[in-house]
């Protein structure tokens, strides 16, 4: 089995063009997966299994899944790649490529931004975040879950009984076990089949402008 090296834009479709080097992949040992990459964006690639190692528990050739984009491992979209089964996630059938990549990597650390600071439905919530698309998605969380959500440019600063403040101490809680990333990722899938997120333009999707609660 080979692999083709090819140019790529970040977060663009993939566009086949012409190979500049072949490099062999072998076949996957062990707890490992074979995989083909097919779209980049916010930090997760989407793709799907083409070989499954030995004892890999609940992948088969040809499931969709996600990984995280860490670069490390020097991947085009038009090269296969081994991972360890751990650091692969299934994506469900109803959920496309797009919003995949556009959701799930924001989804998740929005997920754990809601769950620093409890709030009651029908508390006024301010989001601050430098991260736009972070901001956006955690503000419709927090909207789905009851809380109404205050534009400290309209409503002032004080206005908001209850602050998410976006901190790299959070984000890191994104990053645990695999049994709990997995788990996360179902519930931000979840929350895009409900149409949580509808309101917040996938990478494709036009330019993010101003929204309710979102404070830099």
């Amino acid at each position: 089995m080979t692999s083709m090296t090819a140019s790529h834009t970040p977060g663009a479709p993939l566009t086949r063009v012409p190979a500049l080097t072949r490099t062999p992949v072998p076949r996957p040992t062990v707890g490992r997966l074979r995989l083909r990459p097919a779209r980049r964006g916010r930090g997760f690639i989407v793709g799907s299994v083409d070989a499954a190692g030995p004892d890999t528990n609940g992948f088969a050739p040809r499931d969709r899944v996600a990984w995280r984009d860490t670069g490390d491992h020097g991947e085009q979209l038009d090269e296969l790649l081994l991972l360890d089964q751990d650091d692969v996630l299934g994506v469900p059938s109803w959920i496309t490529d797009e919003q995949a990549v556009s959701y799930l990597g924001p989804g998740l650390i929005a997920r754990a931004l809601v769950r620093t600071r409890p709030f009651a439905r029908g508390d006024q919530v301010r989001v601050v975040s430098t991260d736009r698309v972070v901001a956006e998605m955690t503000a419709a969380w927090a909207r789905s879950l009851g809380a109404r959500v205050v534009d400290p440019s309209t409503d002032g600063p004080q206005t908001a009984r209850i602050s998410i403040h976006d901190e790299p101490r959070v984000r890191k809680t994104v990053l645990g076990s695999h049994g709990k990333l997995a788990q996360a990722a179902v519930e931000v899938f979840q929350a895009i089949r409900a149409g949580v997120f509808e309101s917040v333009p996938t990478i494709s999707g036009q330019a993010i402008g101003a929204a309710p609660g979102i404070a830099a």
